[in-house]
């Protein structure tokens, strides 16, 4: 039953989660701001990671999961709720949207590598590797989904009610982790460990020297951050450039676009779907880097064809590889961070995954607006294939392991 639960809010917290992301970029495209103004916000929801996540880790190493869990899932519903039930003041009033995006952020530091921390509790300890793979399924097609249920709720409702929607499946979330029952064992193991807990929570350095320590010592794990940020390059564009081309050199609409953009949703779930069928595989480090290398020359056909069935063809091609790409990088590292650092690696995996977007979709959002959706596609193609070629023989212990 406690596997049932556990995944019943998960997810319906990372599909509010993912619509969310979705919903602001586009709404924000719809206001009259300064030039990438959307990216800018798109920054400030991942802002919070680097600021935060080292904190957010060691709670998630010292105190009851899930009640850290649902304490930072209430930042996600409250700005979802706020932004649904004041709409028209963030209209009037775009800026506020800066605040709103950190607000959520601070939340998704902590909540998504602790859904991931709370598999430790709630599943076998043999069947670890298999759950984080079908956990981080869930996610990415929640992720891939997004832009279909958006476009298909904003074809007969407008936005307010969209974000109070997504409020409210934030809330289910929350009441379904709360009912989650492992307090018991997770005492225990603490009092059995004897794990030192100081009296005030250790300070930003000494939580990044004793998470740097590990990372020195195990390459394949160093490797692996390095392989998280490489590789989310490409979501920023995705995330914010995309869909404003779909819209704007395509001449699409909502329910339109999101069909062209779902194609991605398929493609993860079914990258994730193989990894699954075939995690028990050597060499995962080298079937990482290969897809990785893959997926870099999928993202080059985005945009060339200027057709709705060739973007969502390398979409979907895309979403394979990065299906797969996204479900071995945390599996990898459940298996290889000891128990008292696993909150504290998949905060900084965390970090790795999501700010890496954030920065890009930024950058990609101002450039975009400067030179065209074309040009910059194509030029940061060119950078992430580069980069995939360099990490697949630089890497030597990751496409070893």
């Amino acid at each position: 039953m406690n596997q049932l639960i556990f995944y019943f809010a998960f997810a319906i917290g990372t599909f509010a989660s993912s619509c969310f992301l979705y919903s602001i970029v586009i709404f924000c495209q719809t206001l009259d701001t300064v030039k990438g103004f959307s990216g800018i916000v798109f920054f400030f929801l991942f802002l919070p990671f680097p600021i935060f996540f080292l904190y957010t880790g060691y709670l998630l190493d010292h105190f009851s999961k899930k009640w850290v869990v649902v304490s930072f899932q209430f930042f996600l519903f409250i700005s979802s709720f706020f932004l649904g039930a004041f709409t028209f003041l963030f209209q009037n009033h775009p800026l506020l949207l800066l605040l709103l995006a950190f607000v959520n952020g601070i939340g998704m530091t902590t909540v998504l590598p602790g859904r991931m921390a709370i598999l430790r509790e709630v599943m076998e300890s043999h069947r670890l590797v298999f759950h984080t793979i079908a956990g981080n399924l869930l996610l990415i097609f929640a992720f891939g989904m997004s832009p279909l249920a958006v476009g298909w709720f904003r074809e007969g409702y407008d936005y307010p009610n969209l974000f109070l929607i997504l409020a409210s499946l934030h809330f289910l979330s929350m009441i379904a982790f709360s009912l989650l029952r492992y307090e018991v064992r997770v005492q225990k193991q603490e009092l059995n460990s004897q794990i030192v807990k100081p009296d005030t929570i250790p300070s930003f350095s000494a939580n990044l020297k004793v998470v740097i320590e590990f990372l020195k010592v195990d390459s394949v794990s160093r490797q692996v951050m390095y392989m998280a940020i490489l590789s989310m390059l490409a979501l920023g564009p995705i995330q914010v450039i995309l869909p404003k081309y779909v819209r704007n050199e395509l001449g699409l609409g909502e329910l339109a676009r999101g069909t062209v953009l779902v194609f991605l949703g398929p493609g993860l779930f079914l990258g994730g779907i193989l990894t699954i069928l075939f995690h028990h595989l050597e060499r995962k480090g080298l079937v990482l880097l290969i897809v990785f290398s893959l997926s870099s020359i999928f993202f080059l056909g985005f945009v060339p064809f200027g057709k709705p069935e060739a973007t969502s063809f390398f979409l979907f091609c895309f979403g394979v590889t990065g299906g797969i790409v996204s479900s071995l990088l945390p599996a990898i590292l459940q298996k290889r961070a000891p128990d008292g650092l696993r909150g504290r690696i998949l905060s900084l995996y965390t970090v790795c995954f999501q700010f890496t977007p954030a920065v890009s979709g930024f950058l990609s959002a101002f450039l975009a607006d400067t030179i065209g959706s074309q040009v910059t596609f194509g030029i940061l193609g060119g950078v992430f294939l580069c980069f995939a070629f360099v990490s697949f023989f630089q890497y030597k212990e990751l496409r070893q392991s």
